[in-house]
């Protein structure tokens, strides 16, 4: 008779889904505090403050859920931070505030490739080749945020640096295949 003894270590799926799920308030809350710190994403100075606010608050909620299988907490809220605000400076030196749902969309795309660039790095020791395919997801997420928070009525013409919180609830179901894949990974290593 053989007995298997299981890892008290290993996780089910379902706790690096619950894990995420509430890093969708970070979205809101990182928006309002850059917004109250620098008024609309207007000039390329307010884009790269709000940018780093914003990109902070994600990225310290998301290290909160990812740990103990994703990358450090600096690591991880640095890249975050300087990701997001590296690509709403971009597109606001390029394109100026948005102001229709076309330019949120497009804003959303830049976001969220620059956000997943940065984070691909930050991924790169955990998921090896394949976090290079992070920032594609997080292109099109974001932009699908923005286009649930367009619909909801929310005033793109405000120069939020993100979406709220319905396009943040989007955001976060989309996205929640990165600790699925942490967790594949880490399980697969313990094997």
């Amino acid at each position: 008779m053989s007995v298997t003894q299981r890892s008290t270590d290993v996780r089910p799926p379902a706790v690096a889904l619950v894990r995420w799920a509430p890093t969708f308030a970070a979205f809101p809350v990182g928006g309002l505090a850059a917004h109250l710190i620098v008024g609309p994403v207007d000039t390329v100075g307010a884009a790269a403050v709000g940018g780093l606010v914003t990109g902070a608050a994600v990225g310290l909620a998301q290290w909160w859920a990812l740990r103990p299988t994703g990358p450090t907490a600096g690591r991880w809220v640095f890249a975050s931070a300087l990701g997001l605000a590296a690509a709403l400076v971009l597109v606001t030196a390029v394109a100026g505030p948005p102001g229709t749902v076309g330019a949120v969309v497009v804003q959303g795309a830049v976001c969220g490739f620059g956000l997943g660039v940065a984070q691909a790095a930050a991924l790169y020791r955990r998921l090896g080749a394949r976090a290079v395919v992070w920032p594609l997801p997080l292109a099109g997420a974001w932009s699908l945020g923005w286009c649930v928070t367009a619909a909801v009525g929310v005033r793109l013409e405000d120069g939020w640096t993100v979406f709220g919180s319905t396009g943040a609830l989007a955001v976060t179901v989309l996205t929640a295949v990165l600790p699925l894949a942490l967790r594949r990974t880490t399980d697969g290593a313990r094997s």
